[in-house]
Formats: structure tokens, C-alpha cells, sequence
């Protein structure tokens, strides 16, 4: 589980990122971003019923924040809300892992491209 400051609970949090944030998209999720107001990096993660029960939904909610957890210092200093897609339950956690990696450095959301 992601340390309690790097993490965004509240829906006007949410709302603020959907509105004034970029997209990035993977194969399994997209990541919706914005300039941090604090030094470290904040993620938050959406997963709507189409992808499954709340069984499944919950499962891929702790697949994608162990692997934000395991890669925390990767992140560039901003803001991020990670949703799910429907394609994403039947993925392993190894699967997510890299394609979070490939995202953040295809999308310069890596730590050595943070201005």
C-alpha cells in the first residue's frame, strides 16, 4: 500500500486532476496528471464497475498501488489518478509494473525528466 502522503483520497482532488490534468494512456490504464503544490508525488486510483465485482475491482486496485508503491521514487513530482481499464483484470502484477514504467518514461513522467 502507498504511504499515506503519497496518496489522494478526496473527490475534489479527483475532480481537479480530471479537469485540469493531461492523459497518458497504456494497454491497461490510463493516468491522468498535474503539476504537484507539493513535493512529492500523490496518486490516487479509479476503477469503475465495468471492469468487474468489487472482488475483482479490488484486486486491481492493489496490483496497480503496489506497483506505484515499488516505483514511488520513479515518479515525477506531480499529481496522478490512475484508472483502470476493462483489460486489466486479467493482468499479473508484473505486467502493470512494466507497463507503469514504459508509461512514465514514454510520457517523461520519470523522476530524471521532473523540471
Amino acid at each position: 500500500m502507498l504511504q499515506r502522503l503519497n496518496r489522494l483520497k478526496k473527490r475534489k482532488e479527483f475532480n481537479y486532476i480530471y479537469k485540469k490534468g493531461q492523459i497518458a494512456h497504456a494497454d491497461d490504464f490510463f493516468v491522468h496528471y498535474v503539476r504537484a503544490f507539493k513535493p512529492y508525488p500523490q496518486i490516487g486510483i479509479s476503477v469503475s464497475k465495468q471492469v468487474g465485482n468489487s472482488v475483482i475491482r479490488s484486486r486491481v486496485k492493489r496490483i496497480i498501488s503496489e506497483a506505484c508503491r515499488l516505483n514511488i521514487d520513479k515518479f515525477a513530482v506531480k499529481n496522478y489518478v490512475i484508472t483502470a481499464k476493462e483489460s486489466a483484470k486479467d493482468k499479473t502484477s508484473l505486467d502493470i509494473e512494466k507497463q507503469l514504467l514504459r508509461l512514465l518514461k514514454k510520457y517523461k513522467l520519470n523522476r530524471e525528466n521532473d523540471v
